[in-house]
């Protein structure tokens, strides 16, 4: 399968995610609708770019598509109090280039209070599909978040994500796409 099939199949999937998310407005349903109010409120929260990314950890194997899938979801996930209002790119030194993980980063929609951190482990992550050239893998991964002062108490959540790898002509690994994984997809997909 070339790239540009990737690249293509891998955009109508998180586009049905994102519909599916959004309440899947089909033919027959109408989008919601979005006040004057909810529009003001929305331009009101400027999202600059955070600080430029890190170096990839040397301990992870880039030609391990598992091990970039960890180190990616854990890196892009971990938040600060100090991320609001911004993007962090953390995750970047995993991701694709030109993509917007690799790009644009993590847009922080729920940053921690301040004086807290949130910090992010990748419990589970199992491969759902993989093309036959054996240049895509795509991961449901299961991600458990701790948030609380440094030193604890933490209140911790669990979420699910879809993760898309794709393996670069010189053998690493690096993540395409990062989203939310739903209940919502047809069977076989989740």
């Amino acid at each position: 399968m070339s790239r540009p099939v990737l690249a293509a199949l891998t955009a109508l999937a998180v586009t049905i995610a994102a519909l599916a998310l959004l309440g899947g407005a089909g033919p027959a349903e109408r989008p919601p609708v979005v006040s004057n109010e909810d529009r003001d409120a929305i331009a009101a929260i400027p999202v600059e770019r955070g600080a430029d990314p890190p170096q990839a950890d040397p301990d992870v194997d880039m030609s391990d598509p598992e091990a970039v899938g960890r180190a990616f979801l854990a890196a892009a996930h971990t938040v600060e109090a100090a991320d609001r209002g911004r993007t962090h790119l953390r995750g970047a030194p995993y991701a694709e280039p030109g993509s917007a993980a690799g790009t644009v980063g993590t847009v922080v929609l729920d940053p921690p209070p301040p004086g807290t951190q949130r910090t992010a482990t990748v419990t589970a992550m199992r491969l759902v599909a993989s093309d036959p050239d054996g240049l895509c893998r795509g991961y449901r991964a299961e991600l458990g978040t701790a948030t609380g002062p440094p030193g604890g108490p933490y209140a911790f959540t669990t979420a699910a994500r879809h993760v898309v790898l794709v393996r670069q002509p010189d053998g690493r690994w690096l993540v395409a796409v990062d989203s939310a994984a739903t209940t919502d997809l047809p069977a076989g997909e989740g």
